[in-house]
């Protein structure tokens, strides 16, 4: 006697998925095993009682009636596999747990959007402020940046940048670039619907919200990496890019299931969480290869939300891949080498500060590769990269000093064309050294004469950038590079006639530099907050490590 499988319902999409009435799909992606079954507190954690279908095209699924509640849940794969549902949506323990159980809420009621009308600014004005959930608030988890969300409006940014907020293995604390599970929220951090709160609150304060994915590898944890042998996996393989340099198993874009699960981990954060654009970590490791790999992520991300900012990380900088690919920007690493370079008065990297005329090219957007201006997100900070403080109190740069070279790091980066980026405490000196382990910010250095001094000057010019359109088009001209006094004069502009123009020392002596004024008539100083009357030539005394910045009209 013979028995006729059920009819897979339509749209079957892996994870448990809730369809009201208490009826539940489980779906596991999992092609050519022998049998899966599905195990849960619902079931007393037998692994007979609940066996799956099987599809022709891979999936297996069971429906199951379930009354409204939390339930813990793990699939048992060919009688010999124990793993967490790689599309848990939540985890009843952190990723460290082997396996996790992954938990389904029936009957949840959906979180209430409140601020989905806000006004999203574009991608050419935005401020960006990457953060780290643990070390950025004394708290340490998402309501430590919700009770900030004031603070950074009034800083003046308008983009957080979260570095990965996604479970992920191995340590009690960490960045989260080697992602276990890419649906969950770091349980430590709060959950899911927190979340959702942060998003919200930023929005309703103007900031949008920026996911660091990692799409690049996963952890080795990860249930993908339980299921196959390596060389049999339907998701990892060579890639398209470089070898994984970290060790980690490989997503080959190659492959299709490896693209459907990109796919669905951005549709995911897009409309479950609405979040306004992704930071893609690790790009090398993924690659190009005609329209797969890193074109293939842009291109799904536009599909998906068409307005989604999307930012990639070379390092080394890539600028014909970002050109290439469709990127809207890139992290810009070098102008930070260059200005620690120039304000240690020493070589960083490749660039030195007594080769001037070569390192400043960084500052162009057309002589460093870059096909726009706004393709560059500039930074002297980031997580990647230690402190510029730490970097001068290591060259041996006195205190006093110190304070005046981070203002004069901060003129650059928010006159600069391109978007800026700062990392969290930058704004009052934070001088912490680099490490992946805990390492909280010290909010207590705003209290301090030098701290307050920082913060008024990054919010003054964050001011600025907002209420000045020439700081954020396409429009930059060097107007002036000269070597032997280590100086330079650029300036910005839009076609409705809002001009800025800079100056910059970078030596230890005061410079008197001719500036090139388009106009003649009344222009302001925003550092020094004066007015001069230019009539004909027009030169400006420049203090050592000190930058001007005039502004027409005002």
């Amino acid at each position: 006697m013979t028995h006729e499988l059920p009819e897979a319902p339509a749209n079957l999409f892996p994870g448990a998925v809730d369809h009201g009435n208490g009826r539940v799909t489980f779906v596991l992606y999992a092609p050519d095993k022998q049998s899966v079954h599905l195990v849960g507190d619902f079931n007393g954690w037998d692994r007979s009682a609940d066996p799956l279908h099987g599809t022709e095209s891979g999936l297996w699924w069971l429906e199951k009636n379930l009354e409204p509640g939390s339930y813990t849940y793990q699939f048992w794969v060919d009688q010999n596999i124990l793993i967490c549902d790689p599309y848990a949506h939540q985890l009843a323990e952190g990723a460290e747990a082997d396996p996790p159980r992954a938990v389904v809420e029936v009957g949840r009621q959906p979180f209430q959007w409140q601020h989905d009308q806000w006004a999203r600014p574009s991608f050419n004005d935005l401020i960006i402020y990457e953060l780290h959930i643990d070390d950025f608030s004394p708290e340490g988890n998402f309501q430590g940046v919700i009770n900030r969300l004031d603070y950074l409006e009034e800083l003046g940014i308008n983009a957080i940048e979260l570095m990965p907020i996604n479970e992920f293995g191995g340590e009690a604390h960490g960045w989260g670039y080697n992602p276990a599970y890419f649906f969950t929220t770091e349980k430590s951090y709060g959950p899911p619907d927190m979340l959702r709160q942060i998003i919200d609150q930023a929005h309703a304060h103007g900031i949008a919200v920026i996911l660091d994915v990692v799409l690049a590898h996963t952890a080795h944890r990860h249930p993908f990496n339980q299921l196959y042998d390596y060389s049999q996996s339907p998701w990892y393989g060579r890639g398209l890019g470089r070898e994984n340099e970290f060790g980690f198993p490989t997503l080959d874009y190659g492959k299709g299931p490896a693209q459907a699960f990109a796919r669905d981990v951005m549709a995911y954060w897009l409309h479950e969480f609405h979040v306004d654009g992704f930071r893609y970590d690790y790009l090398a490791g993924i690659g190009i290869q005609g329209d797969m790999g890193v074109p293939f992520l842009v291109r799904t991300a536009k599909e998906l939300r068409p307005d989604v900012y999307l930012i990639g990380e070379y390092s080394p900088e890539e600028p014909p891949a970002v050109n290439e690919s469709g990127l809207d920007g890139a992290w810009h690493i070098t102008v930070s080498y260059v200005l620690k370079a120039f304000l240690t008065q020493g070589e960083f990297n490749v660039y030195r500060w007594d080769d001037f005329e070569h390192a400043i090219k960084v500052f162009h957007p057309w002589d460093h590769g870059y096909a726009r201006a706004s393709q560059m997100i500039n930074l002297v900070e980031s997580h990647d990269e230690e402190r510029l403080a730490y970097h001068l109190r290591e060259a041996g740069v006195d205190e006093e000093m110190i304070w005046r070279k981070l203002a004069l790091a901060t003129s650059v980066l928010i006159t600069l064309p391109g978007q800026p980026m700062l990392y969290h405490g930058q704004e009052w000196g934070e001088a912490t050294q680099r490490t992946t382990q805990a390492n909280p910010i010290h909010w207590e250095q705003l209290e301090t004469q030098e701290g307050k001094a920082l913060f008024n000057h990054y919010q003054k010019l964050c001011r600025l950038r907002h209420e000045h359109p020439a700081l954020r088009t396409e429009n930059v001209l060097i107007d002036r590079v000269q070597a032997e006094q280590k100086s330079i004069i650029y300036h910005r502009w839009d076609d409705a006639g809002d001009e800025v123009v800079v100056a910059v020392n970078f030596s230890p002596e005061t410079q008197n530099l001719e500036l090139p004024f388009s106009s003649e008539g009344r222009w302001h100083e925003i550092v020094q907050e004066k007015t001069v009357e230019v009539d004909g030539e027009f030169t400006a005394t420049l203090e050592p490590w000190t930058a001007l910045i005039f502004v027409s009209g005002e």
